[in-house]
């Protein structure tokens, strides 16, 4: 009889570490880079300067360092109906660069400014929508569509600007 009840002891003990591996959401053994998603359709990847945010790629310069407190991840969009978005942010001598993705299952196709300042712009060969005067500070702002989803990125200056985008 003792052998019986050892032998279910066991058996529970394996099922409930076999159920509790298959229920894991993620498994992530990456070193020296940041990198997670949730089934919600957040995917967040930043890796030596690599910033990959909903599958759209950007380029961070050297210097700024990610703010992991600003980072969201399939939040919802206050503005956009049934949109969610995906945040980054990185900090330098008092400087930020932010980078917003929205995007939802009903594609976005069409962009237009809304905000005065805003204009029709290409920058790093990228079509979209620039403003220069919509932050005291001097920071720059731009916006375009990517695969469906609308990028949004704000940085200190043009030259910044133009990194990021590259």
């Amino acid at each position: 009889m003792k052998k019986y009840l050892i032998l279910a002891a066991v058996l529970i003990a394996v099922v409930g570490l076999t159920l509790s591996a298959v229920s894991a959401e993620e498994w992530s053994f990456n070193f020296g880079s940041s990198s997670s998603s949730n089934s919600d359709g957040g995917q967040y990847e930043f890796t030596n300067g690599a910033l990959k945010l909903q599958d759209v790629s950007f380029k961070i310069p050297d210097g700024y360092k990610e703010n992991e407190s600003a980072k969201k991840l399939a939040e919802p969009a206050v503005d956009l109906e049934n949109a969610k978005y995906s945040l980054a942010a990185f900090d330098k001598d008092g400087k930020q660069i932010v980078v917003k993705v929205f995007f939802s299952d009903d594609k976005f196709t069409s962009l237009s400014g809304t905000n005065e300042g805003d204009v029709n712009k290409t920058v790093a060969g990228i079509d979209g929508v620039y403003n220069n005067k919509a932050f005291s500070d001097g920071s720059v702002e731009f916006k375009f569509l990517k695969d469906g989803k609308l990028a949004d990125v704000i940085a200190p200056d043009d030259a910044t600007l133009e990194s990021i985008l590259k």
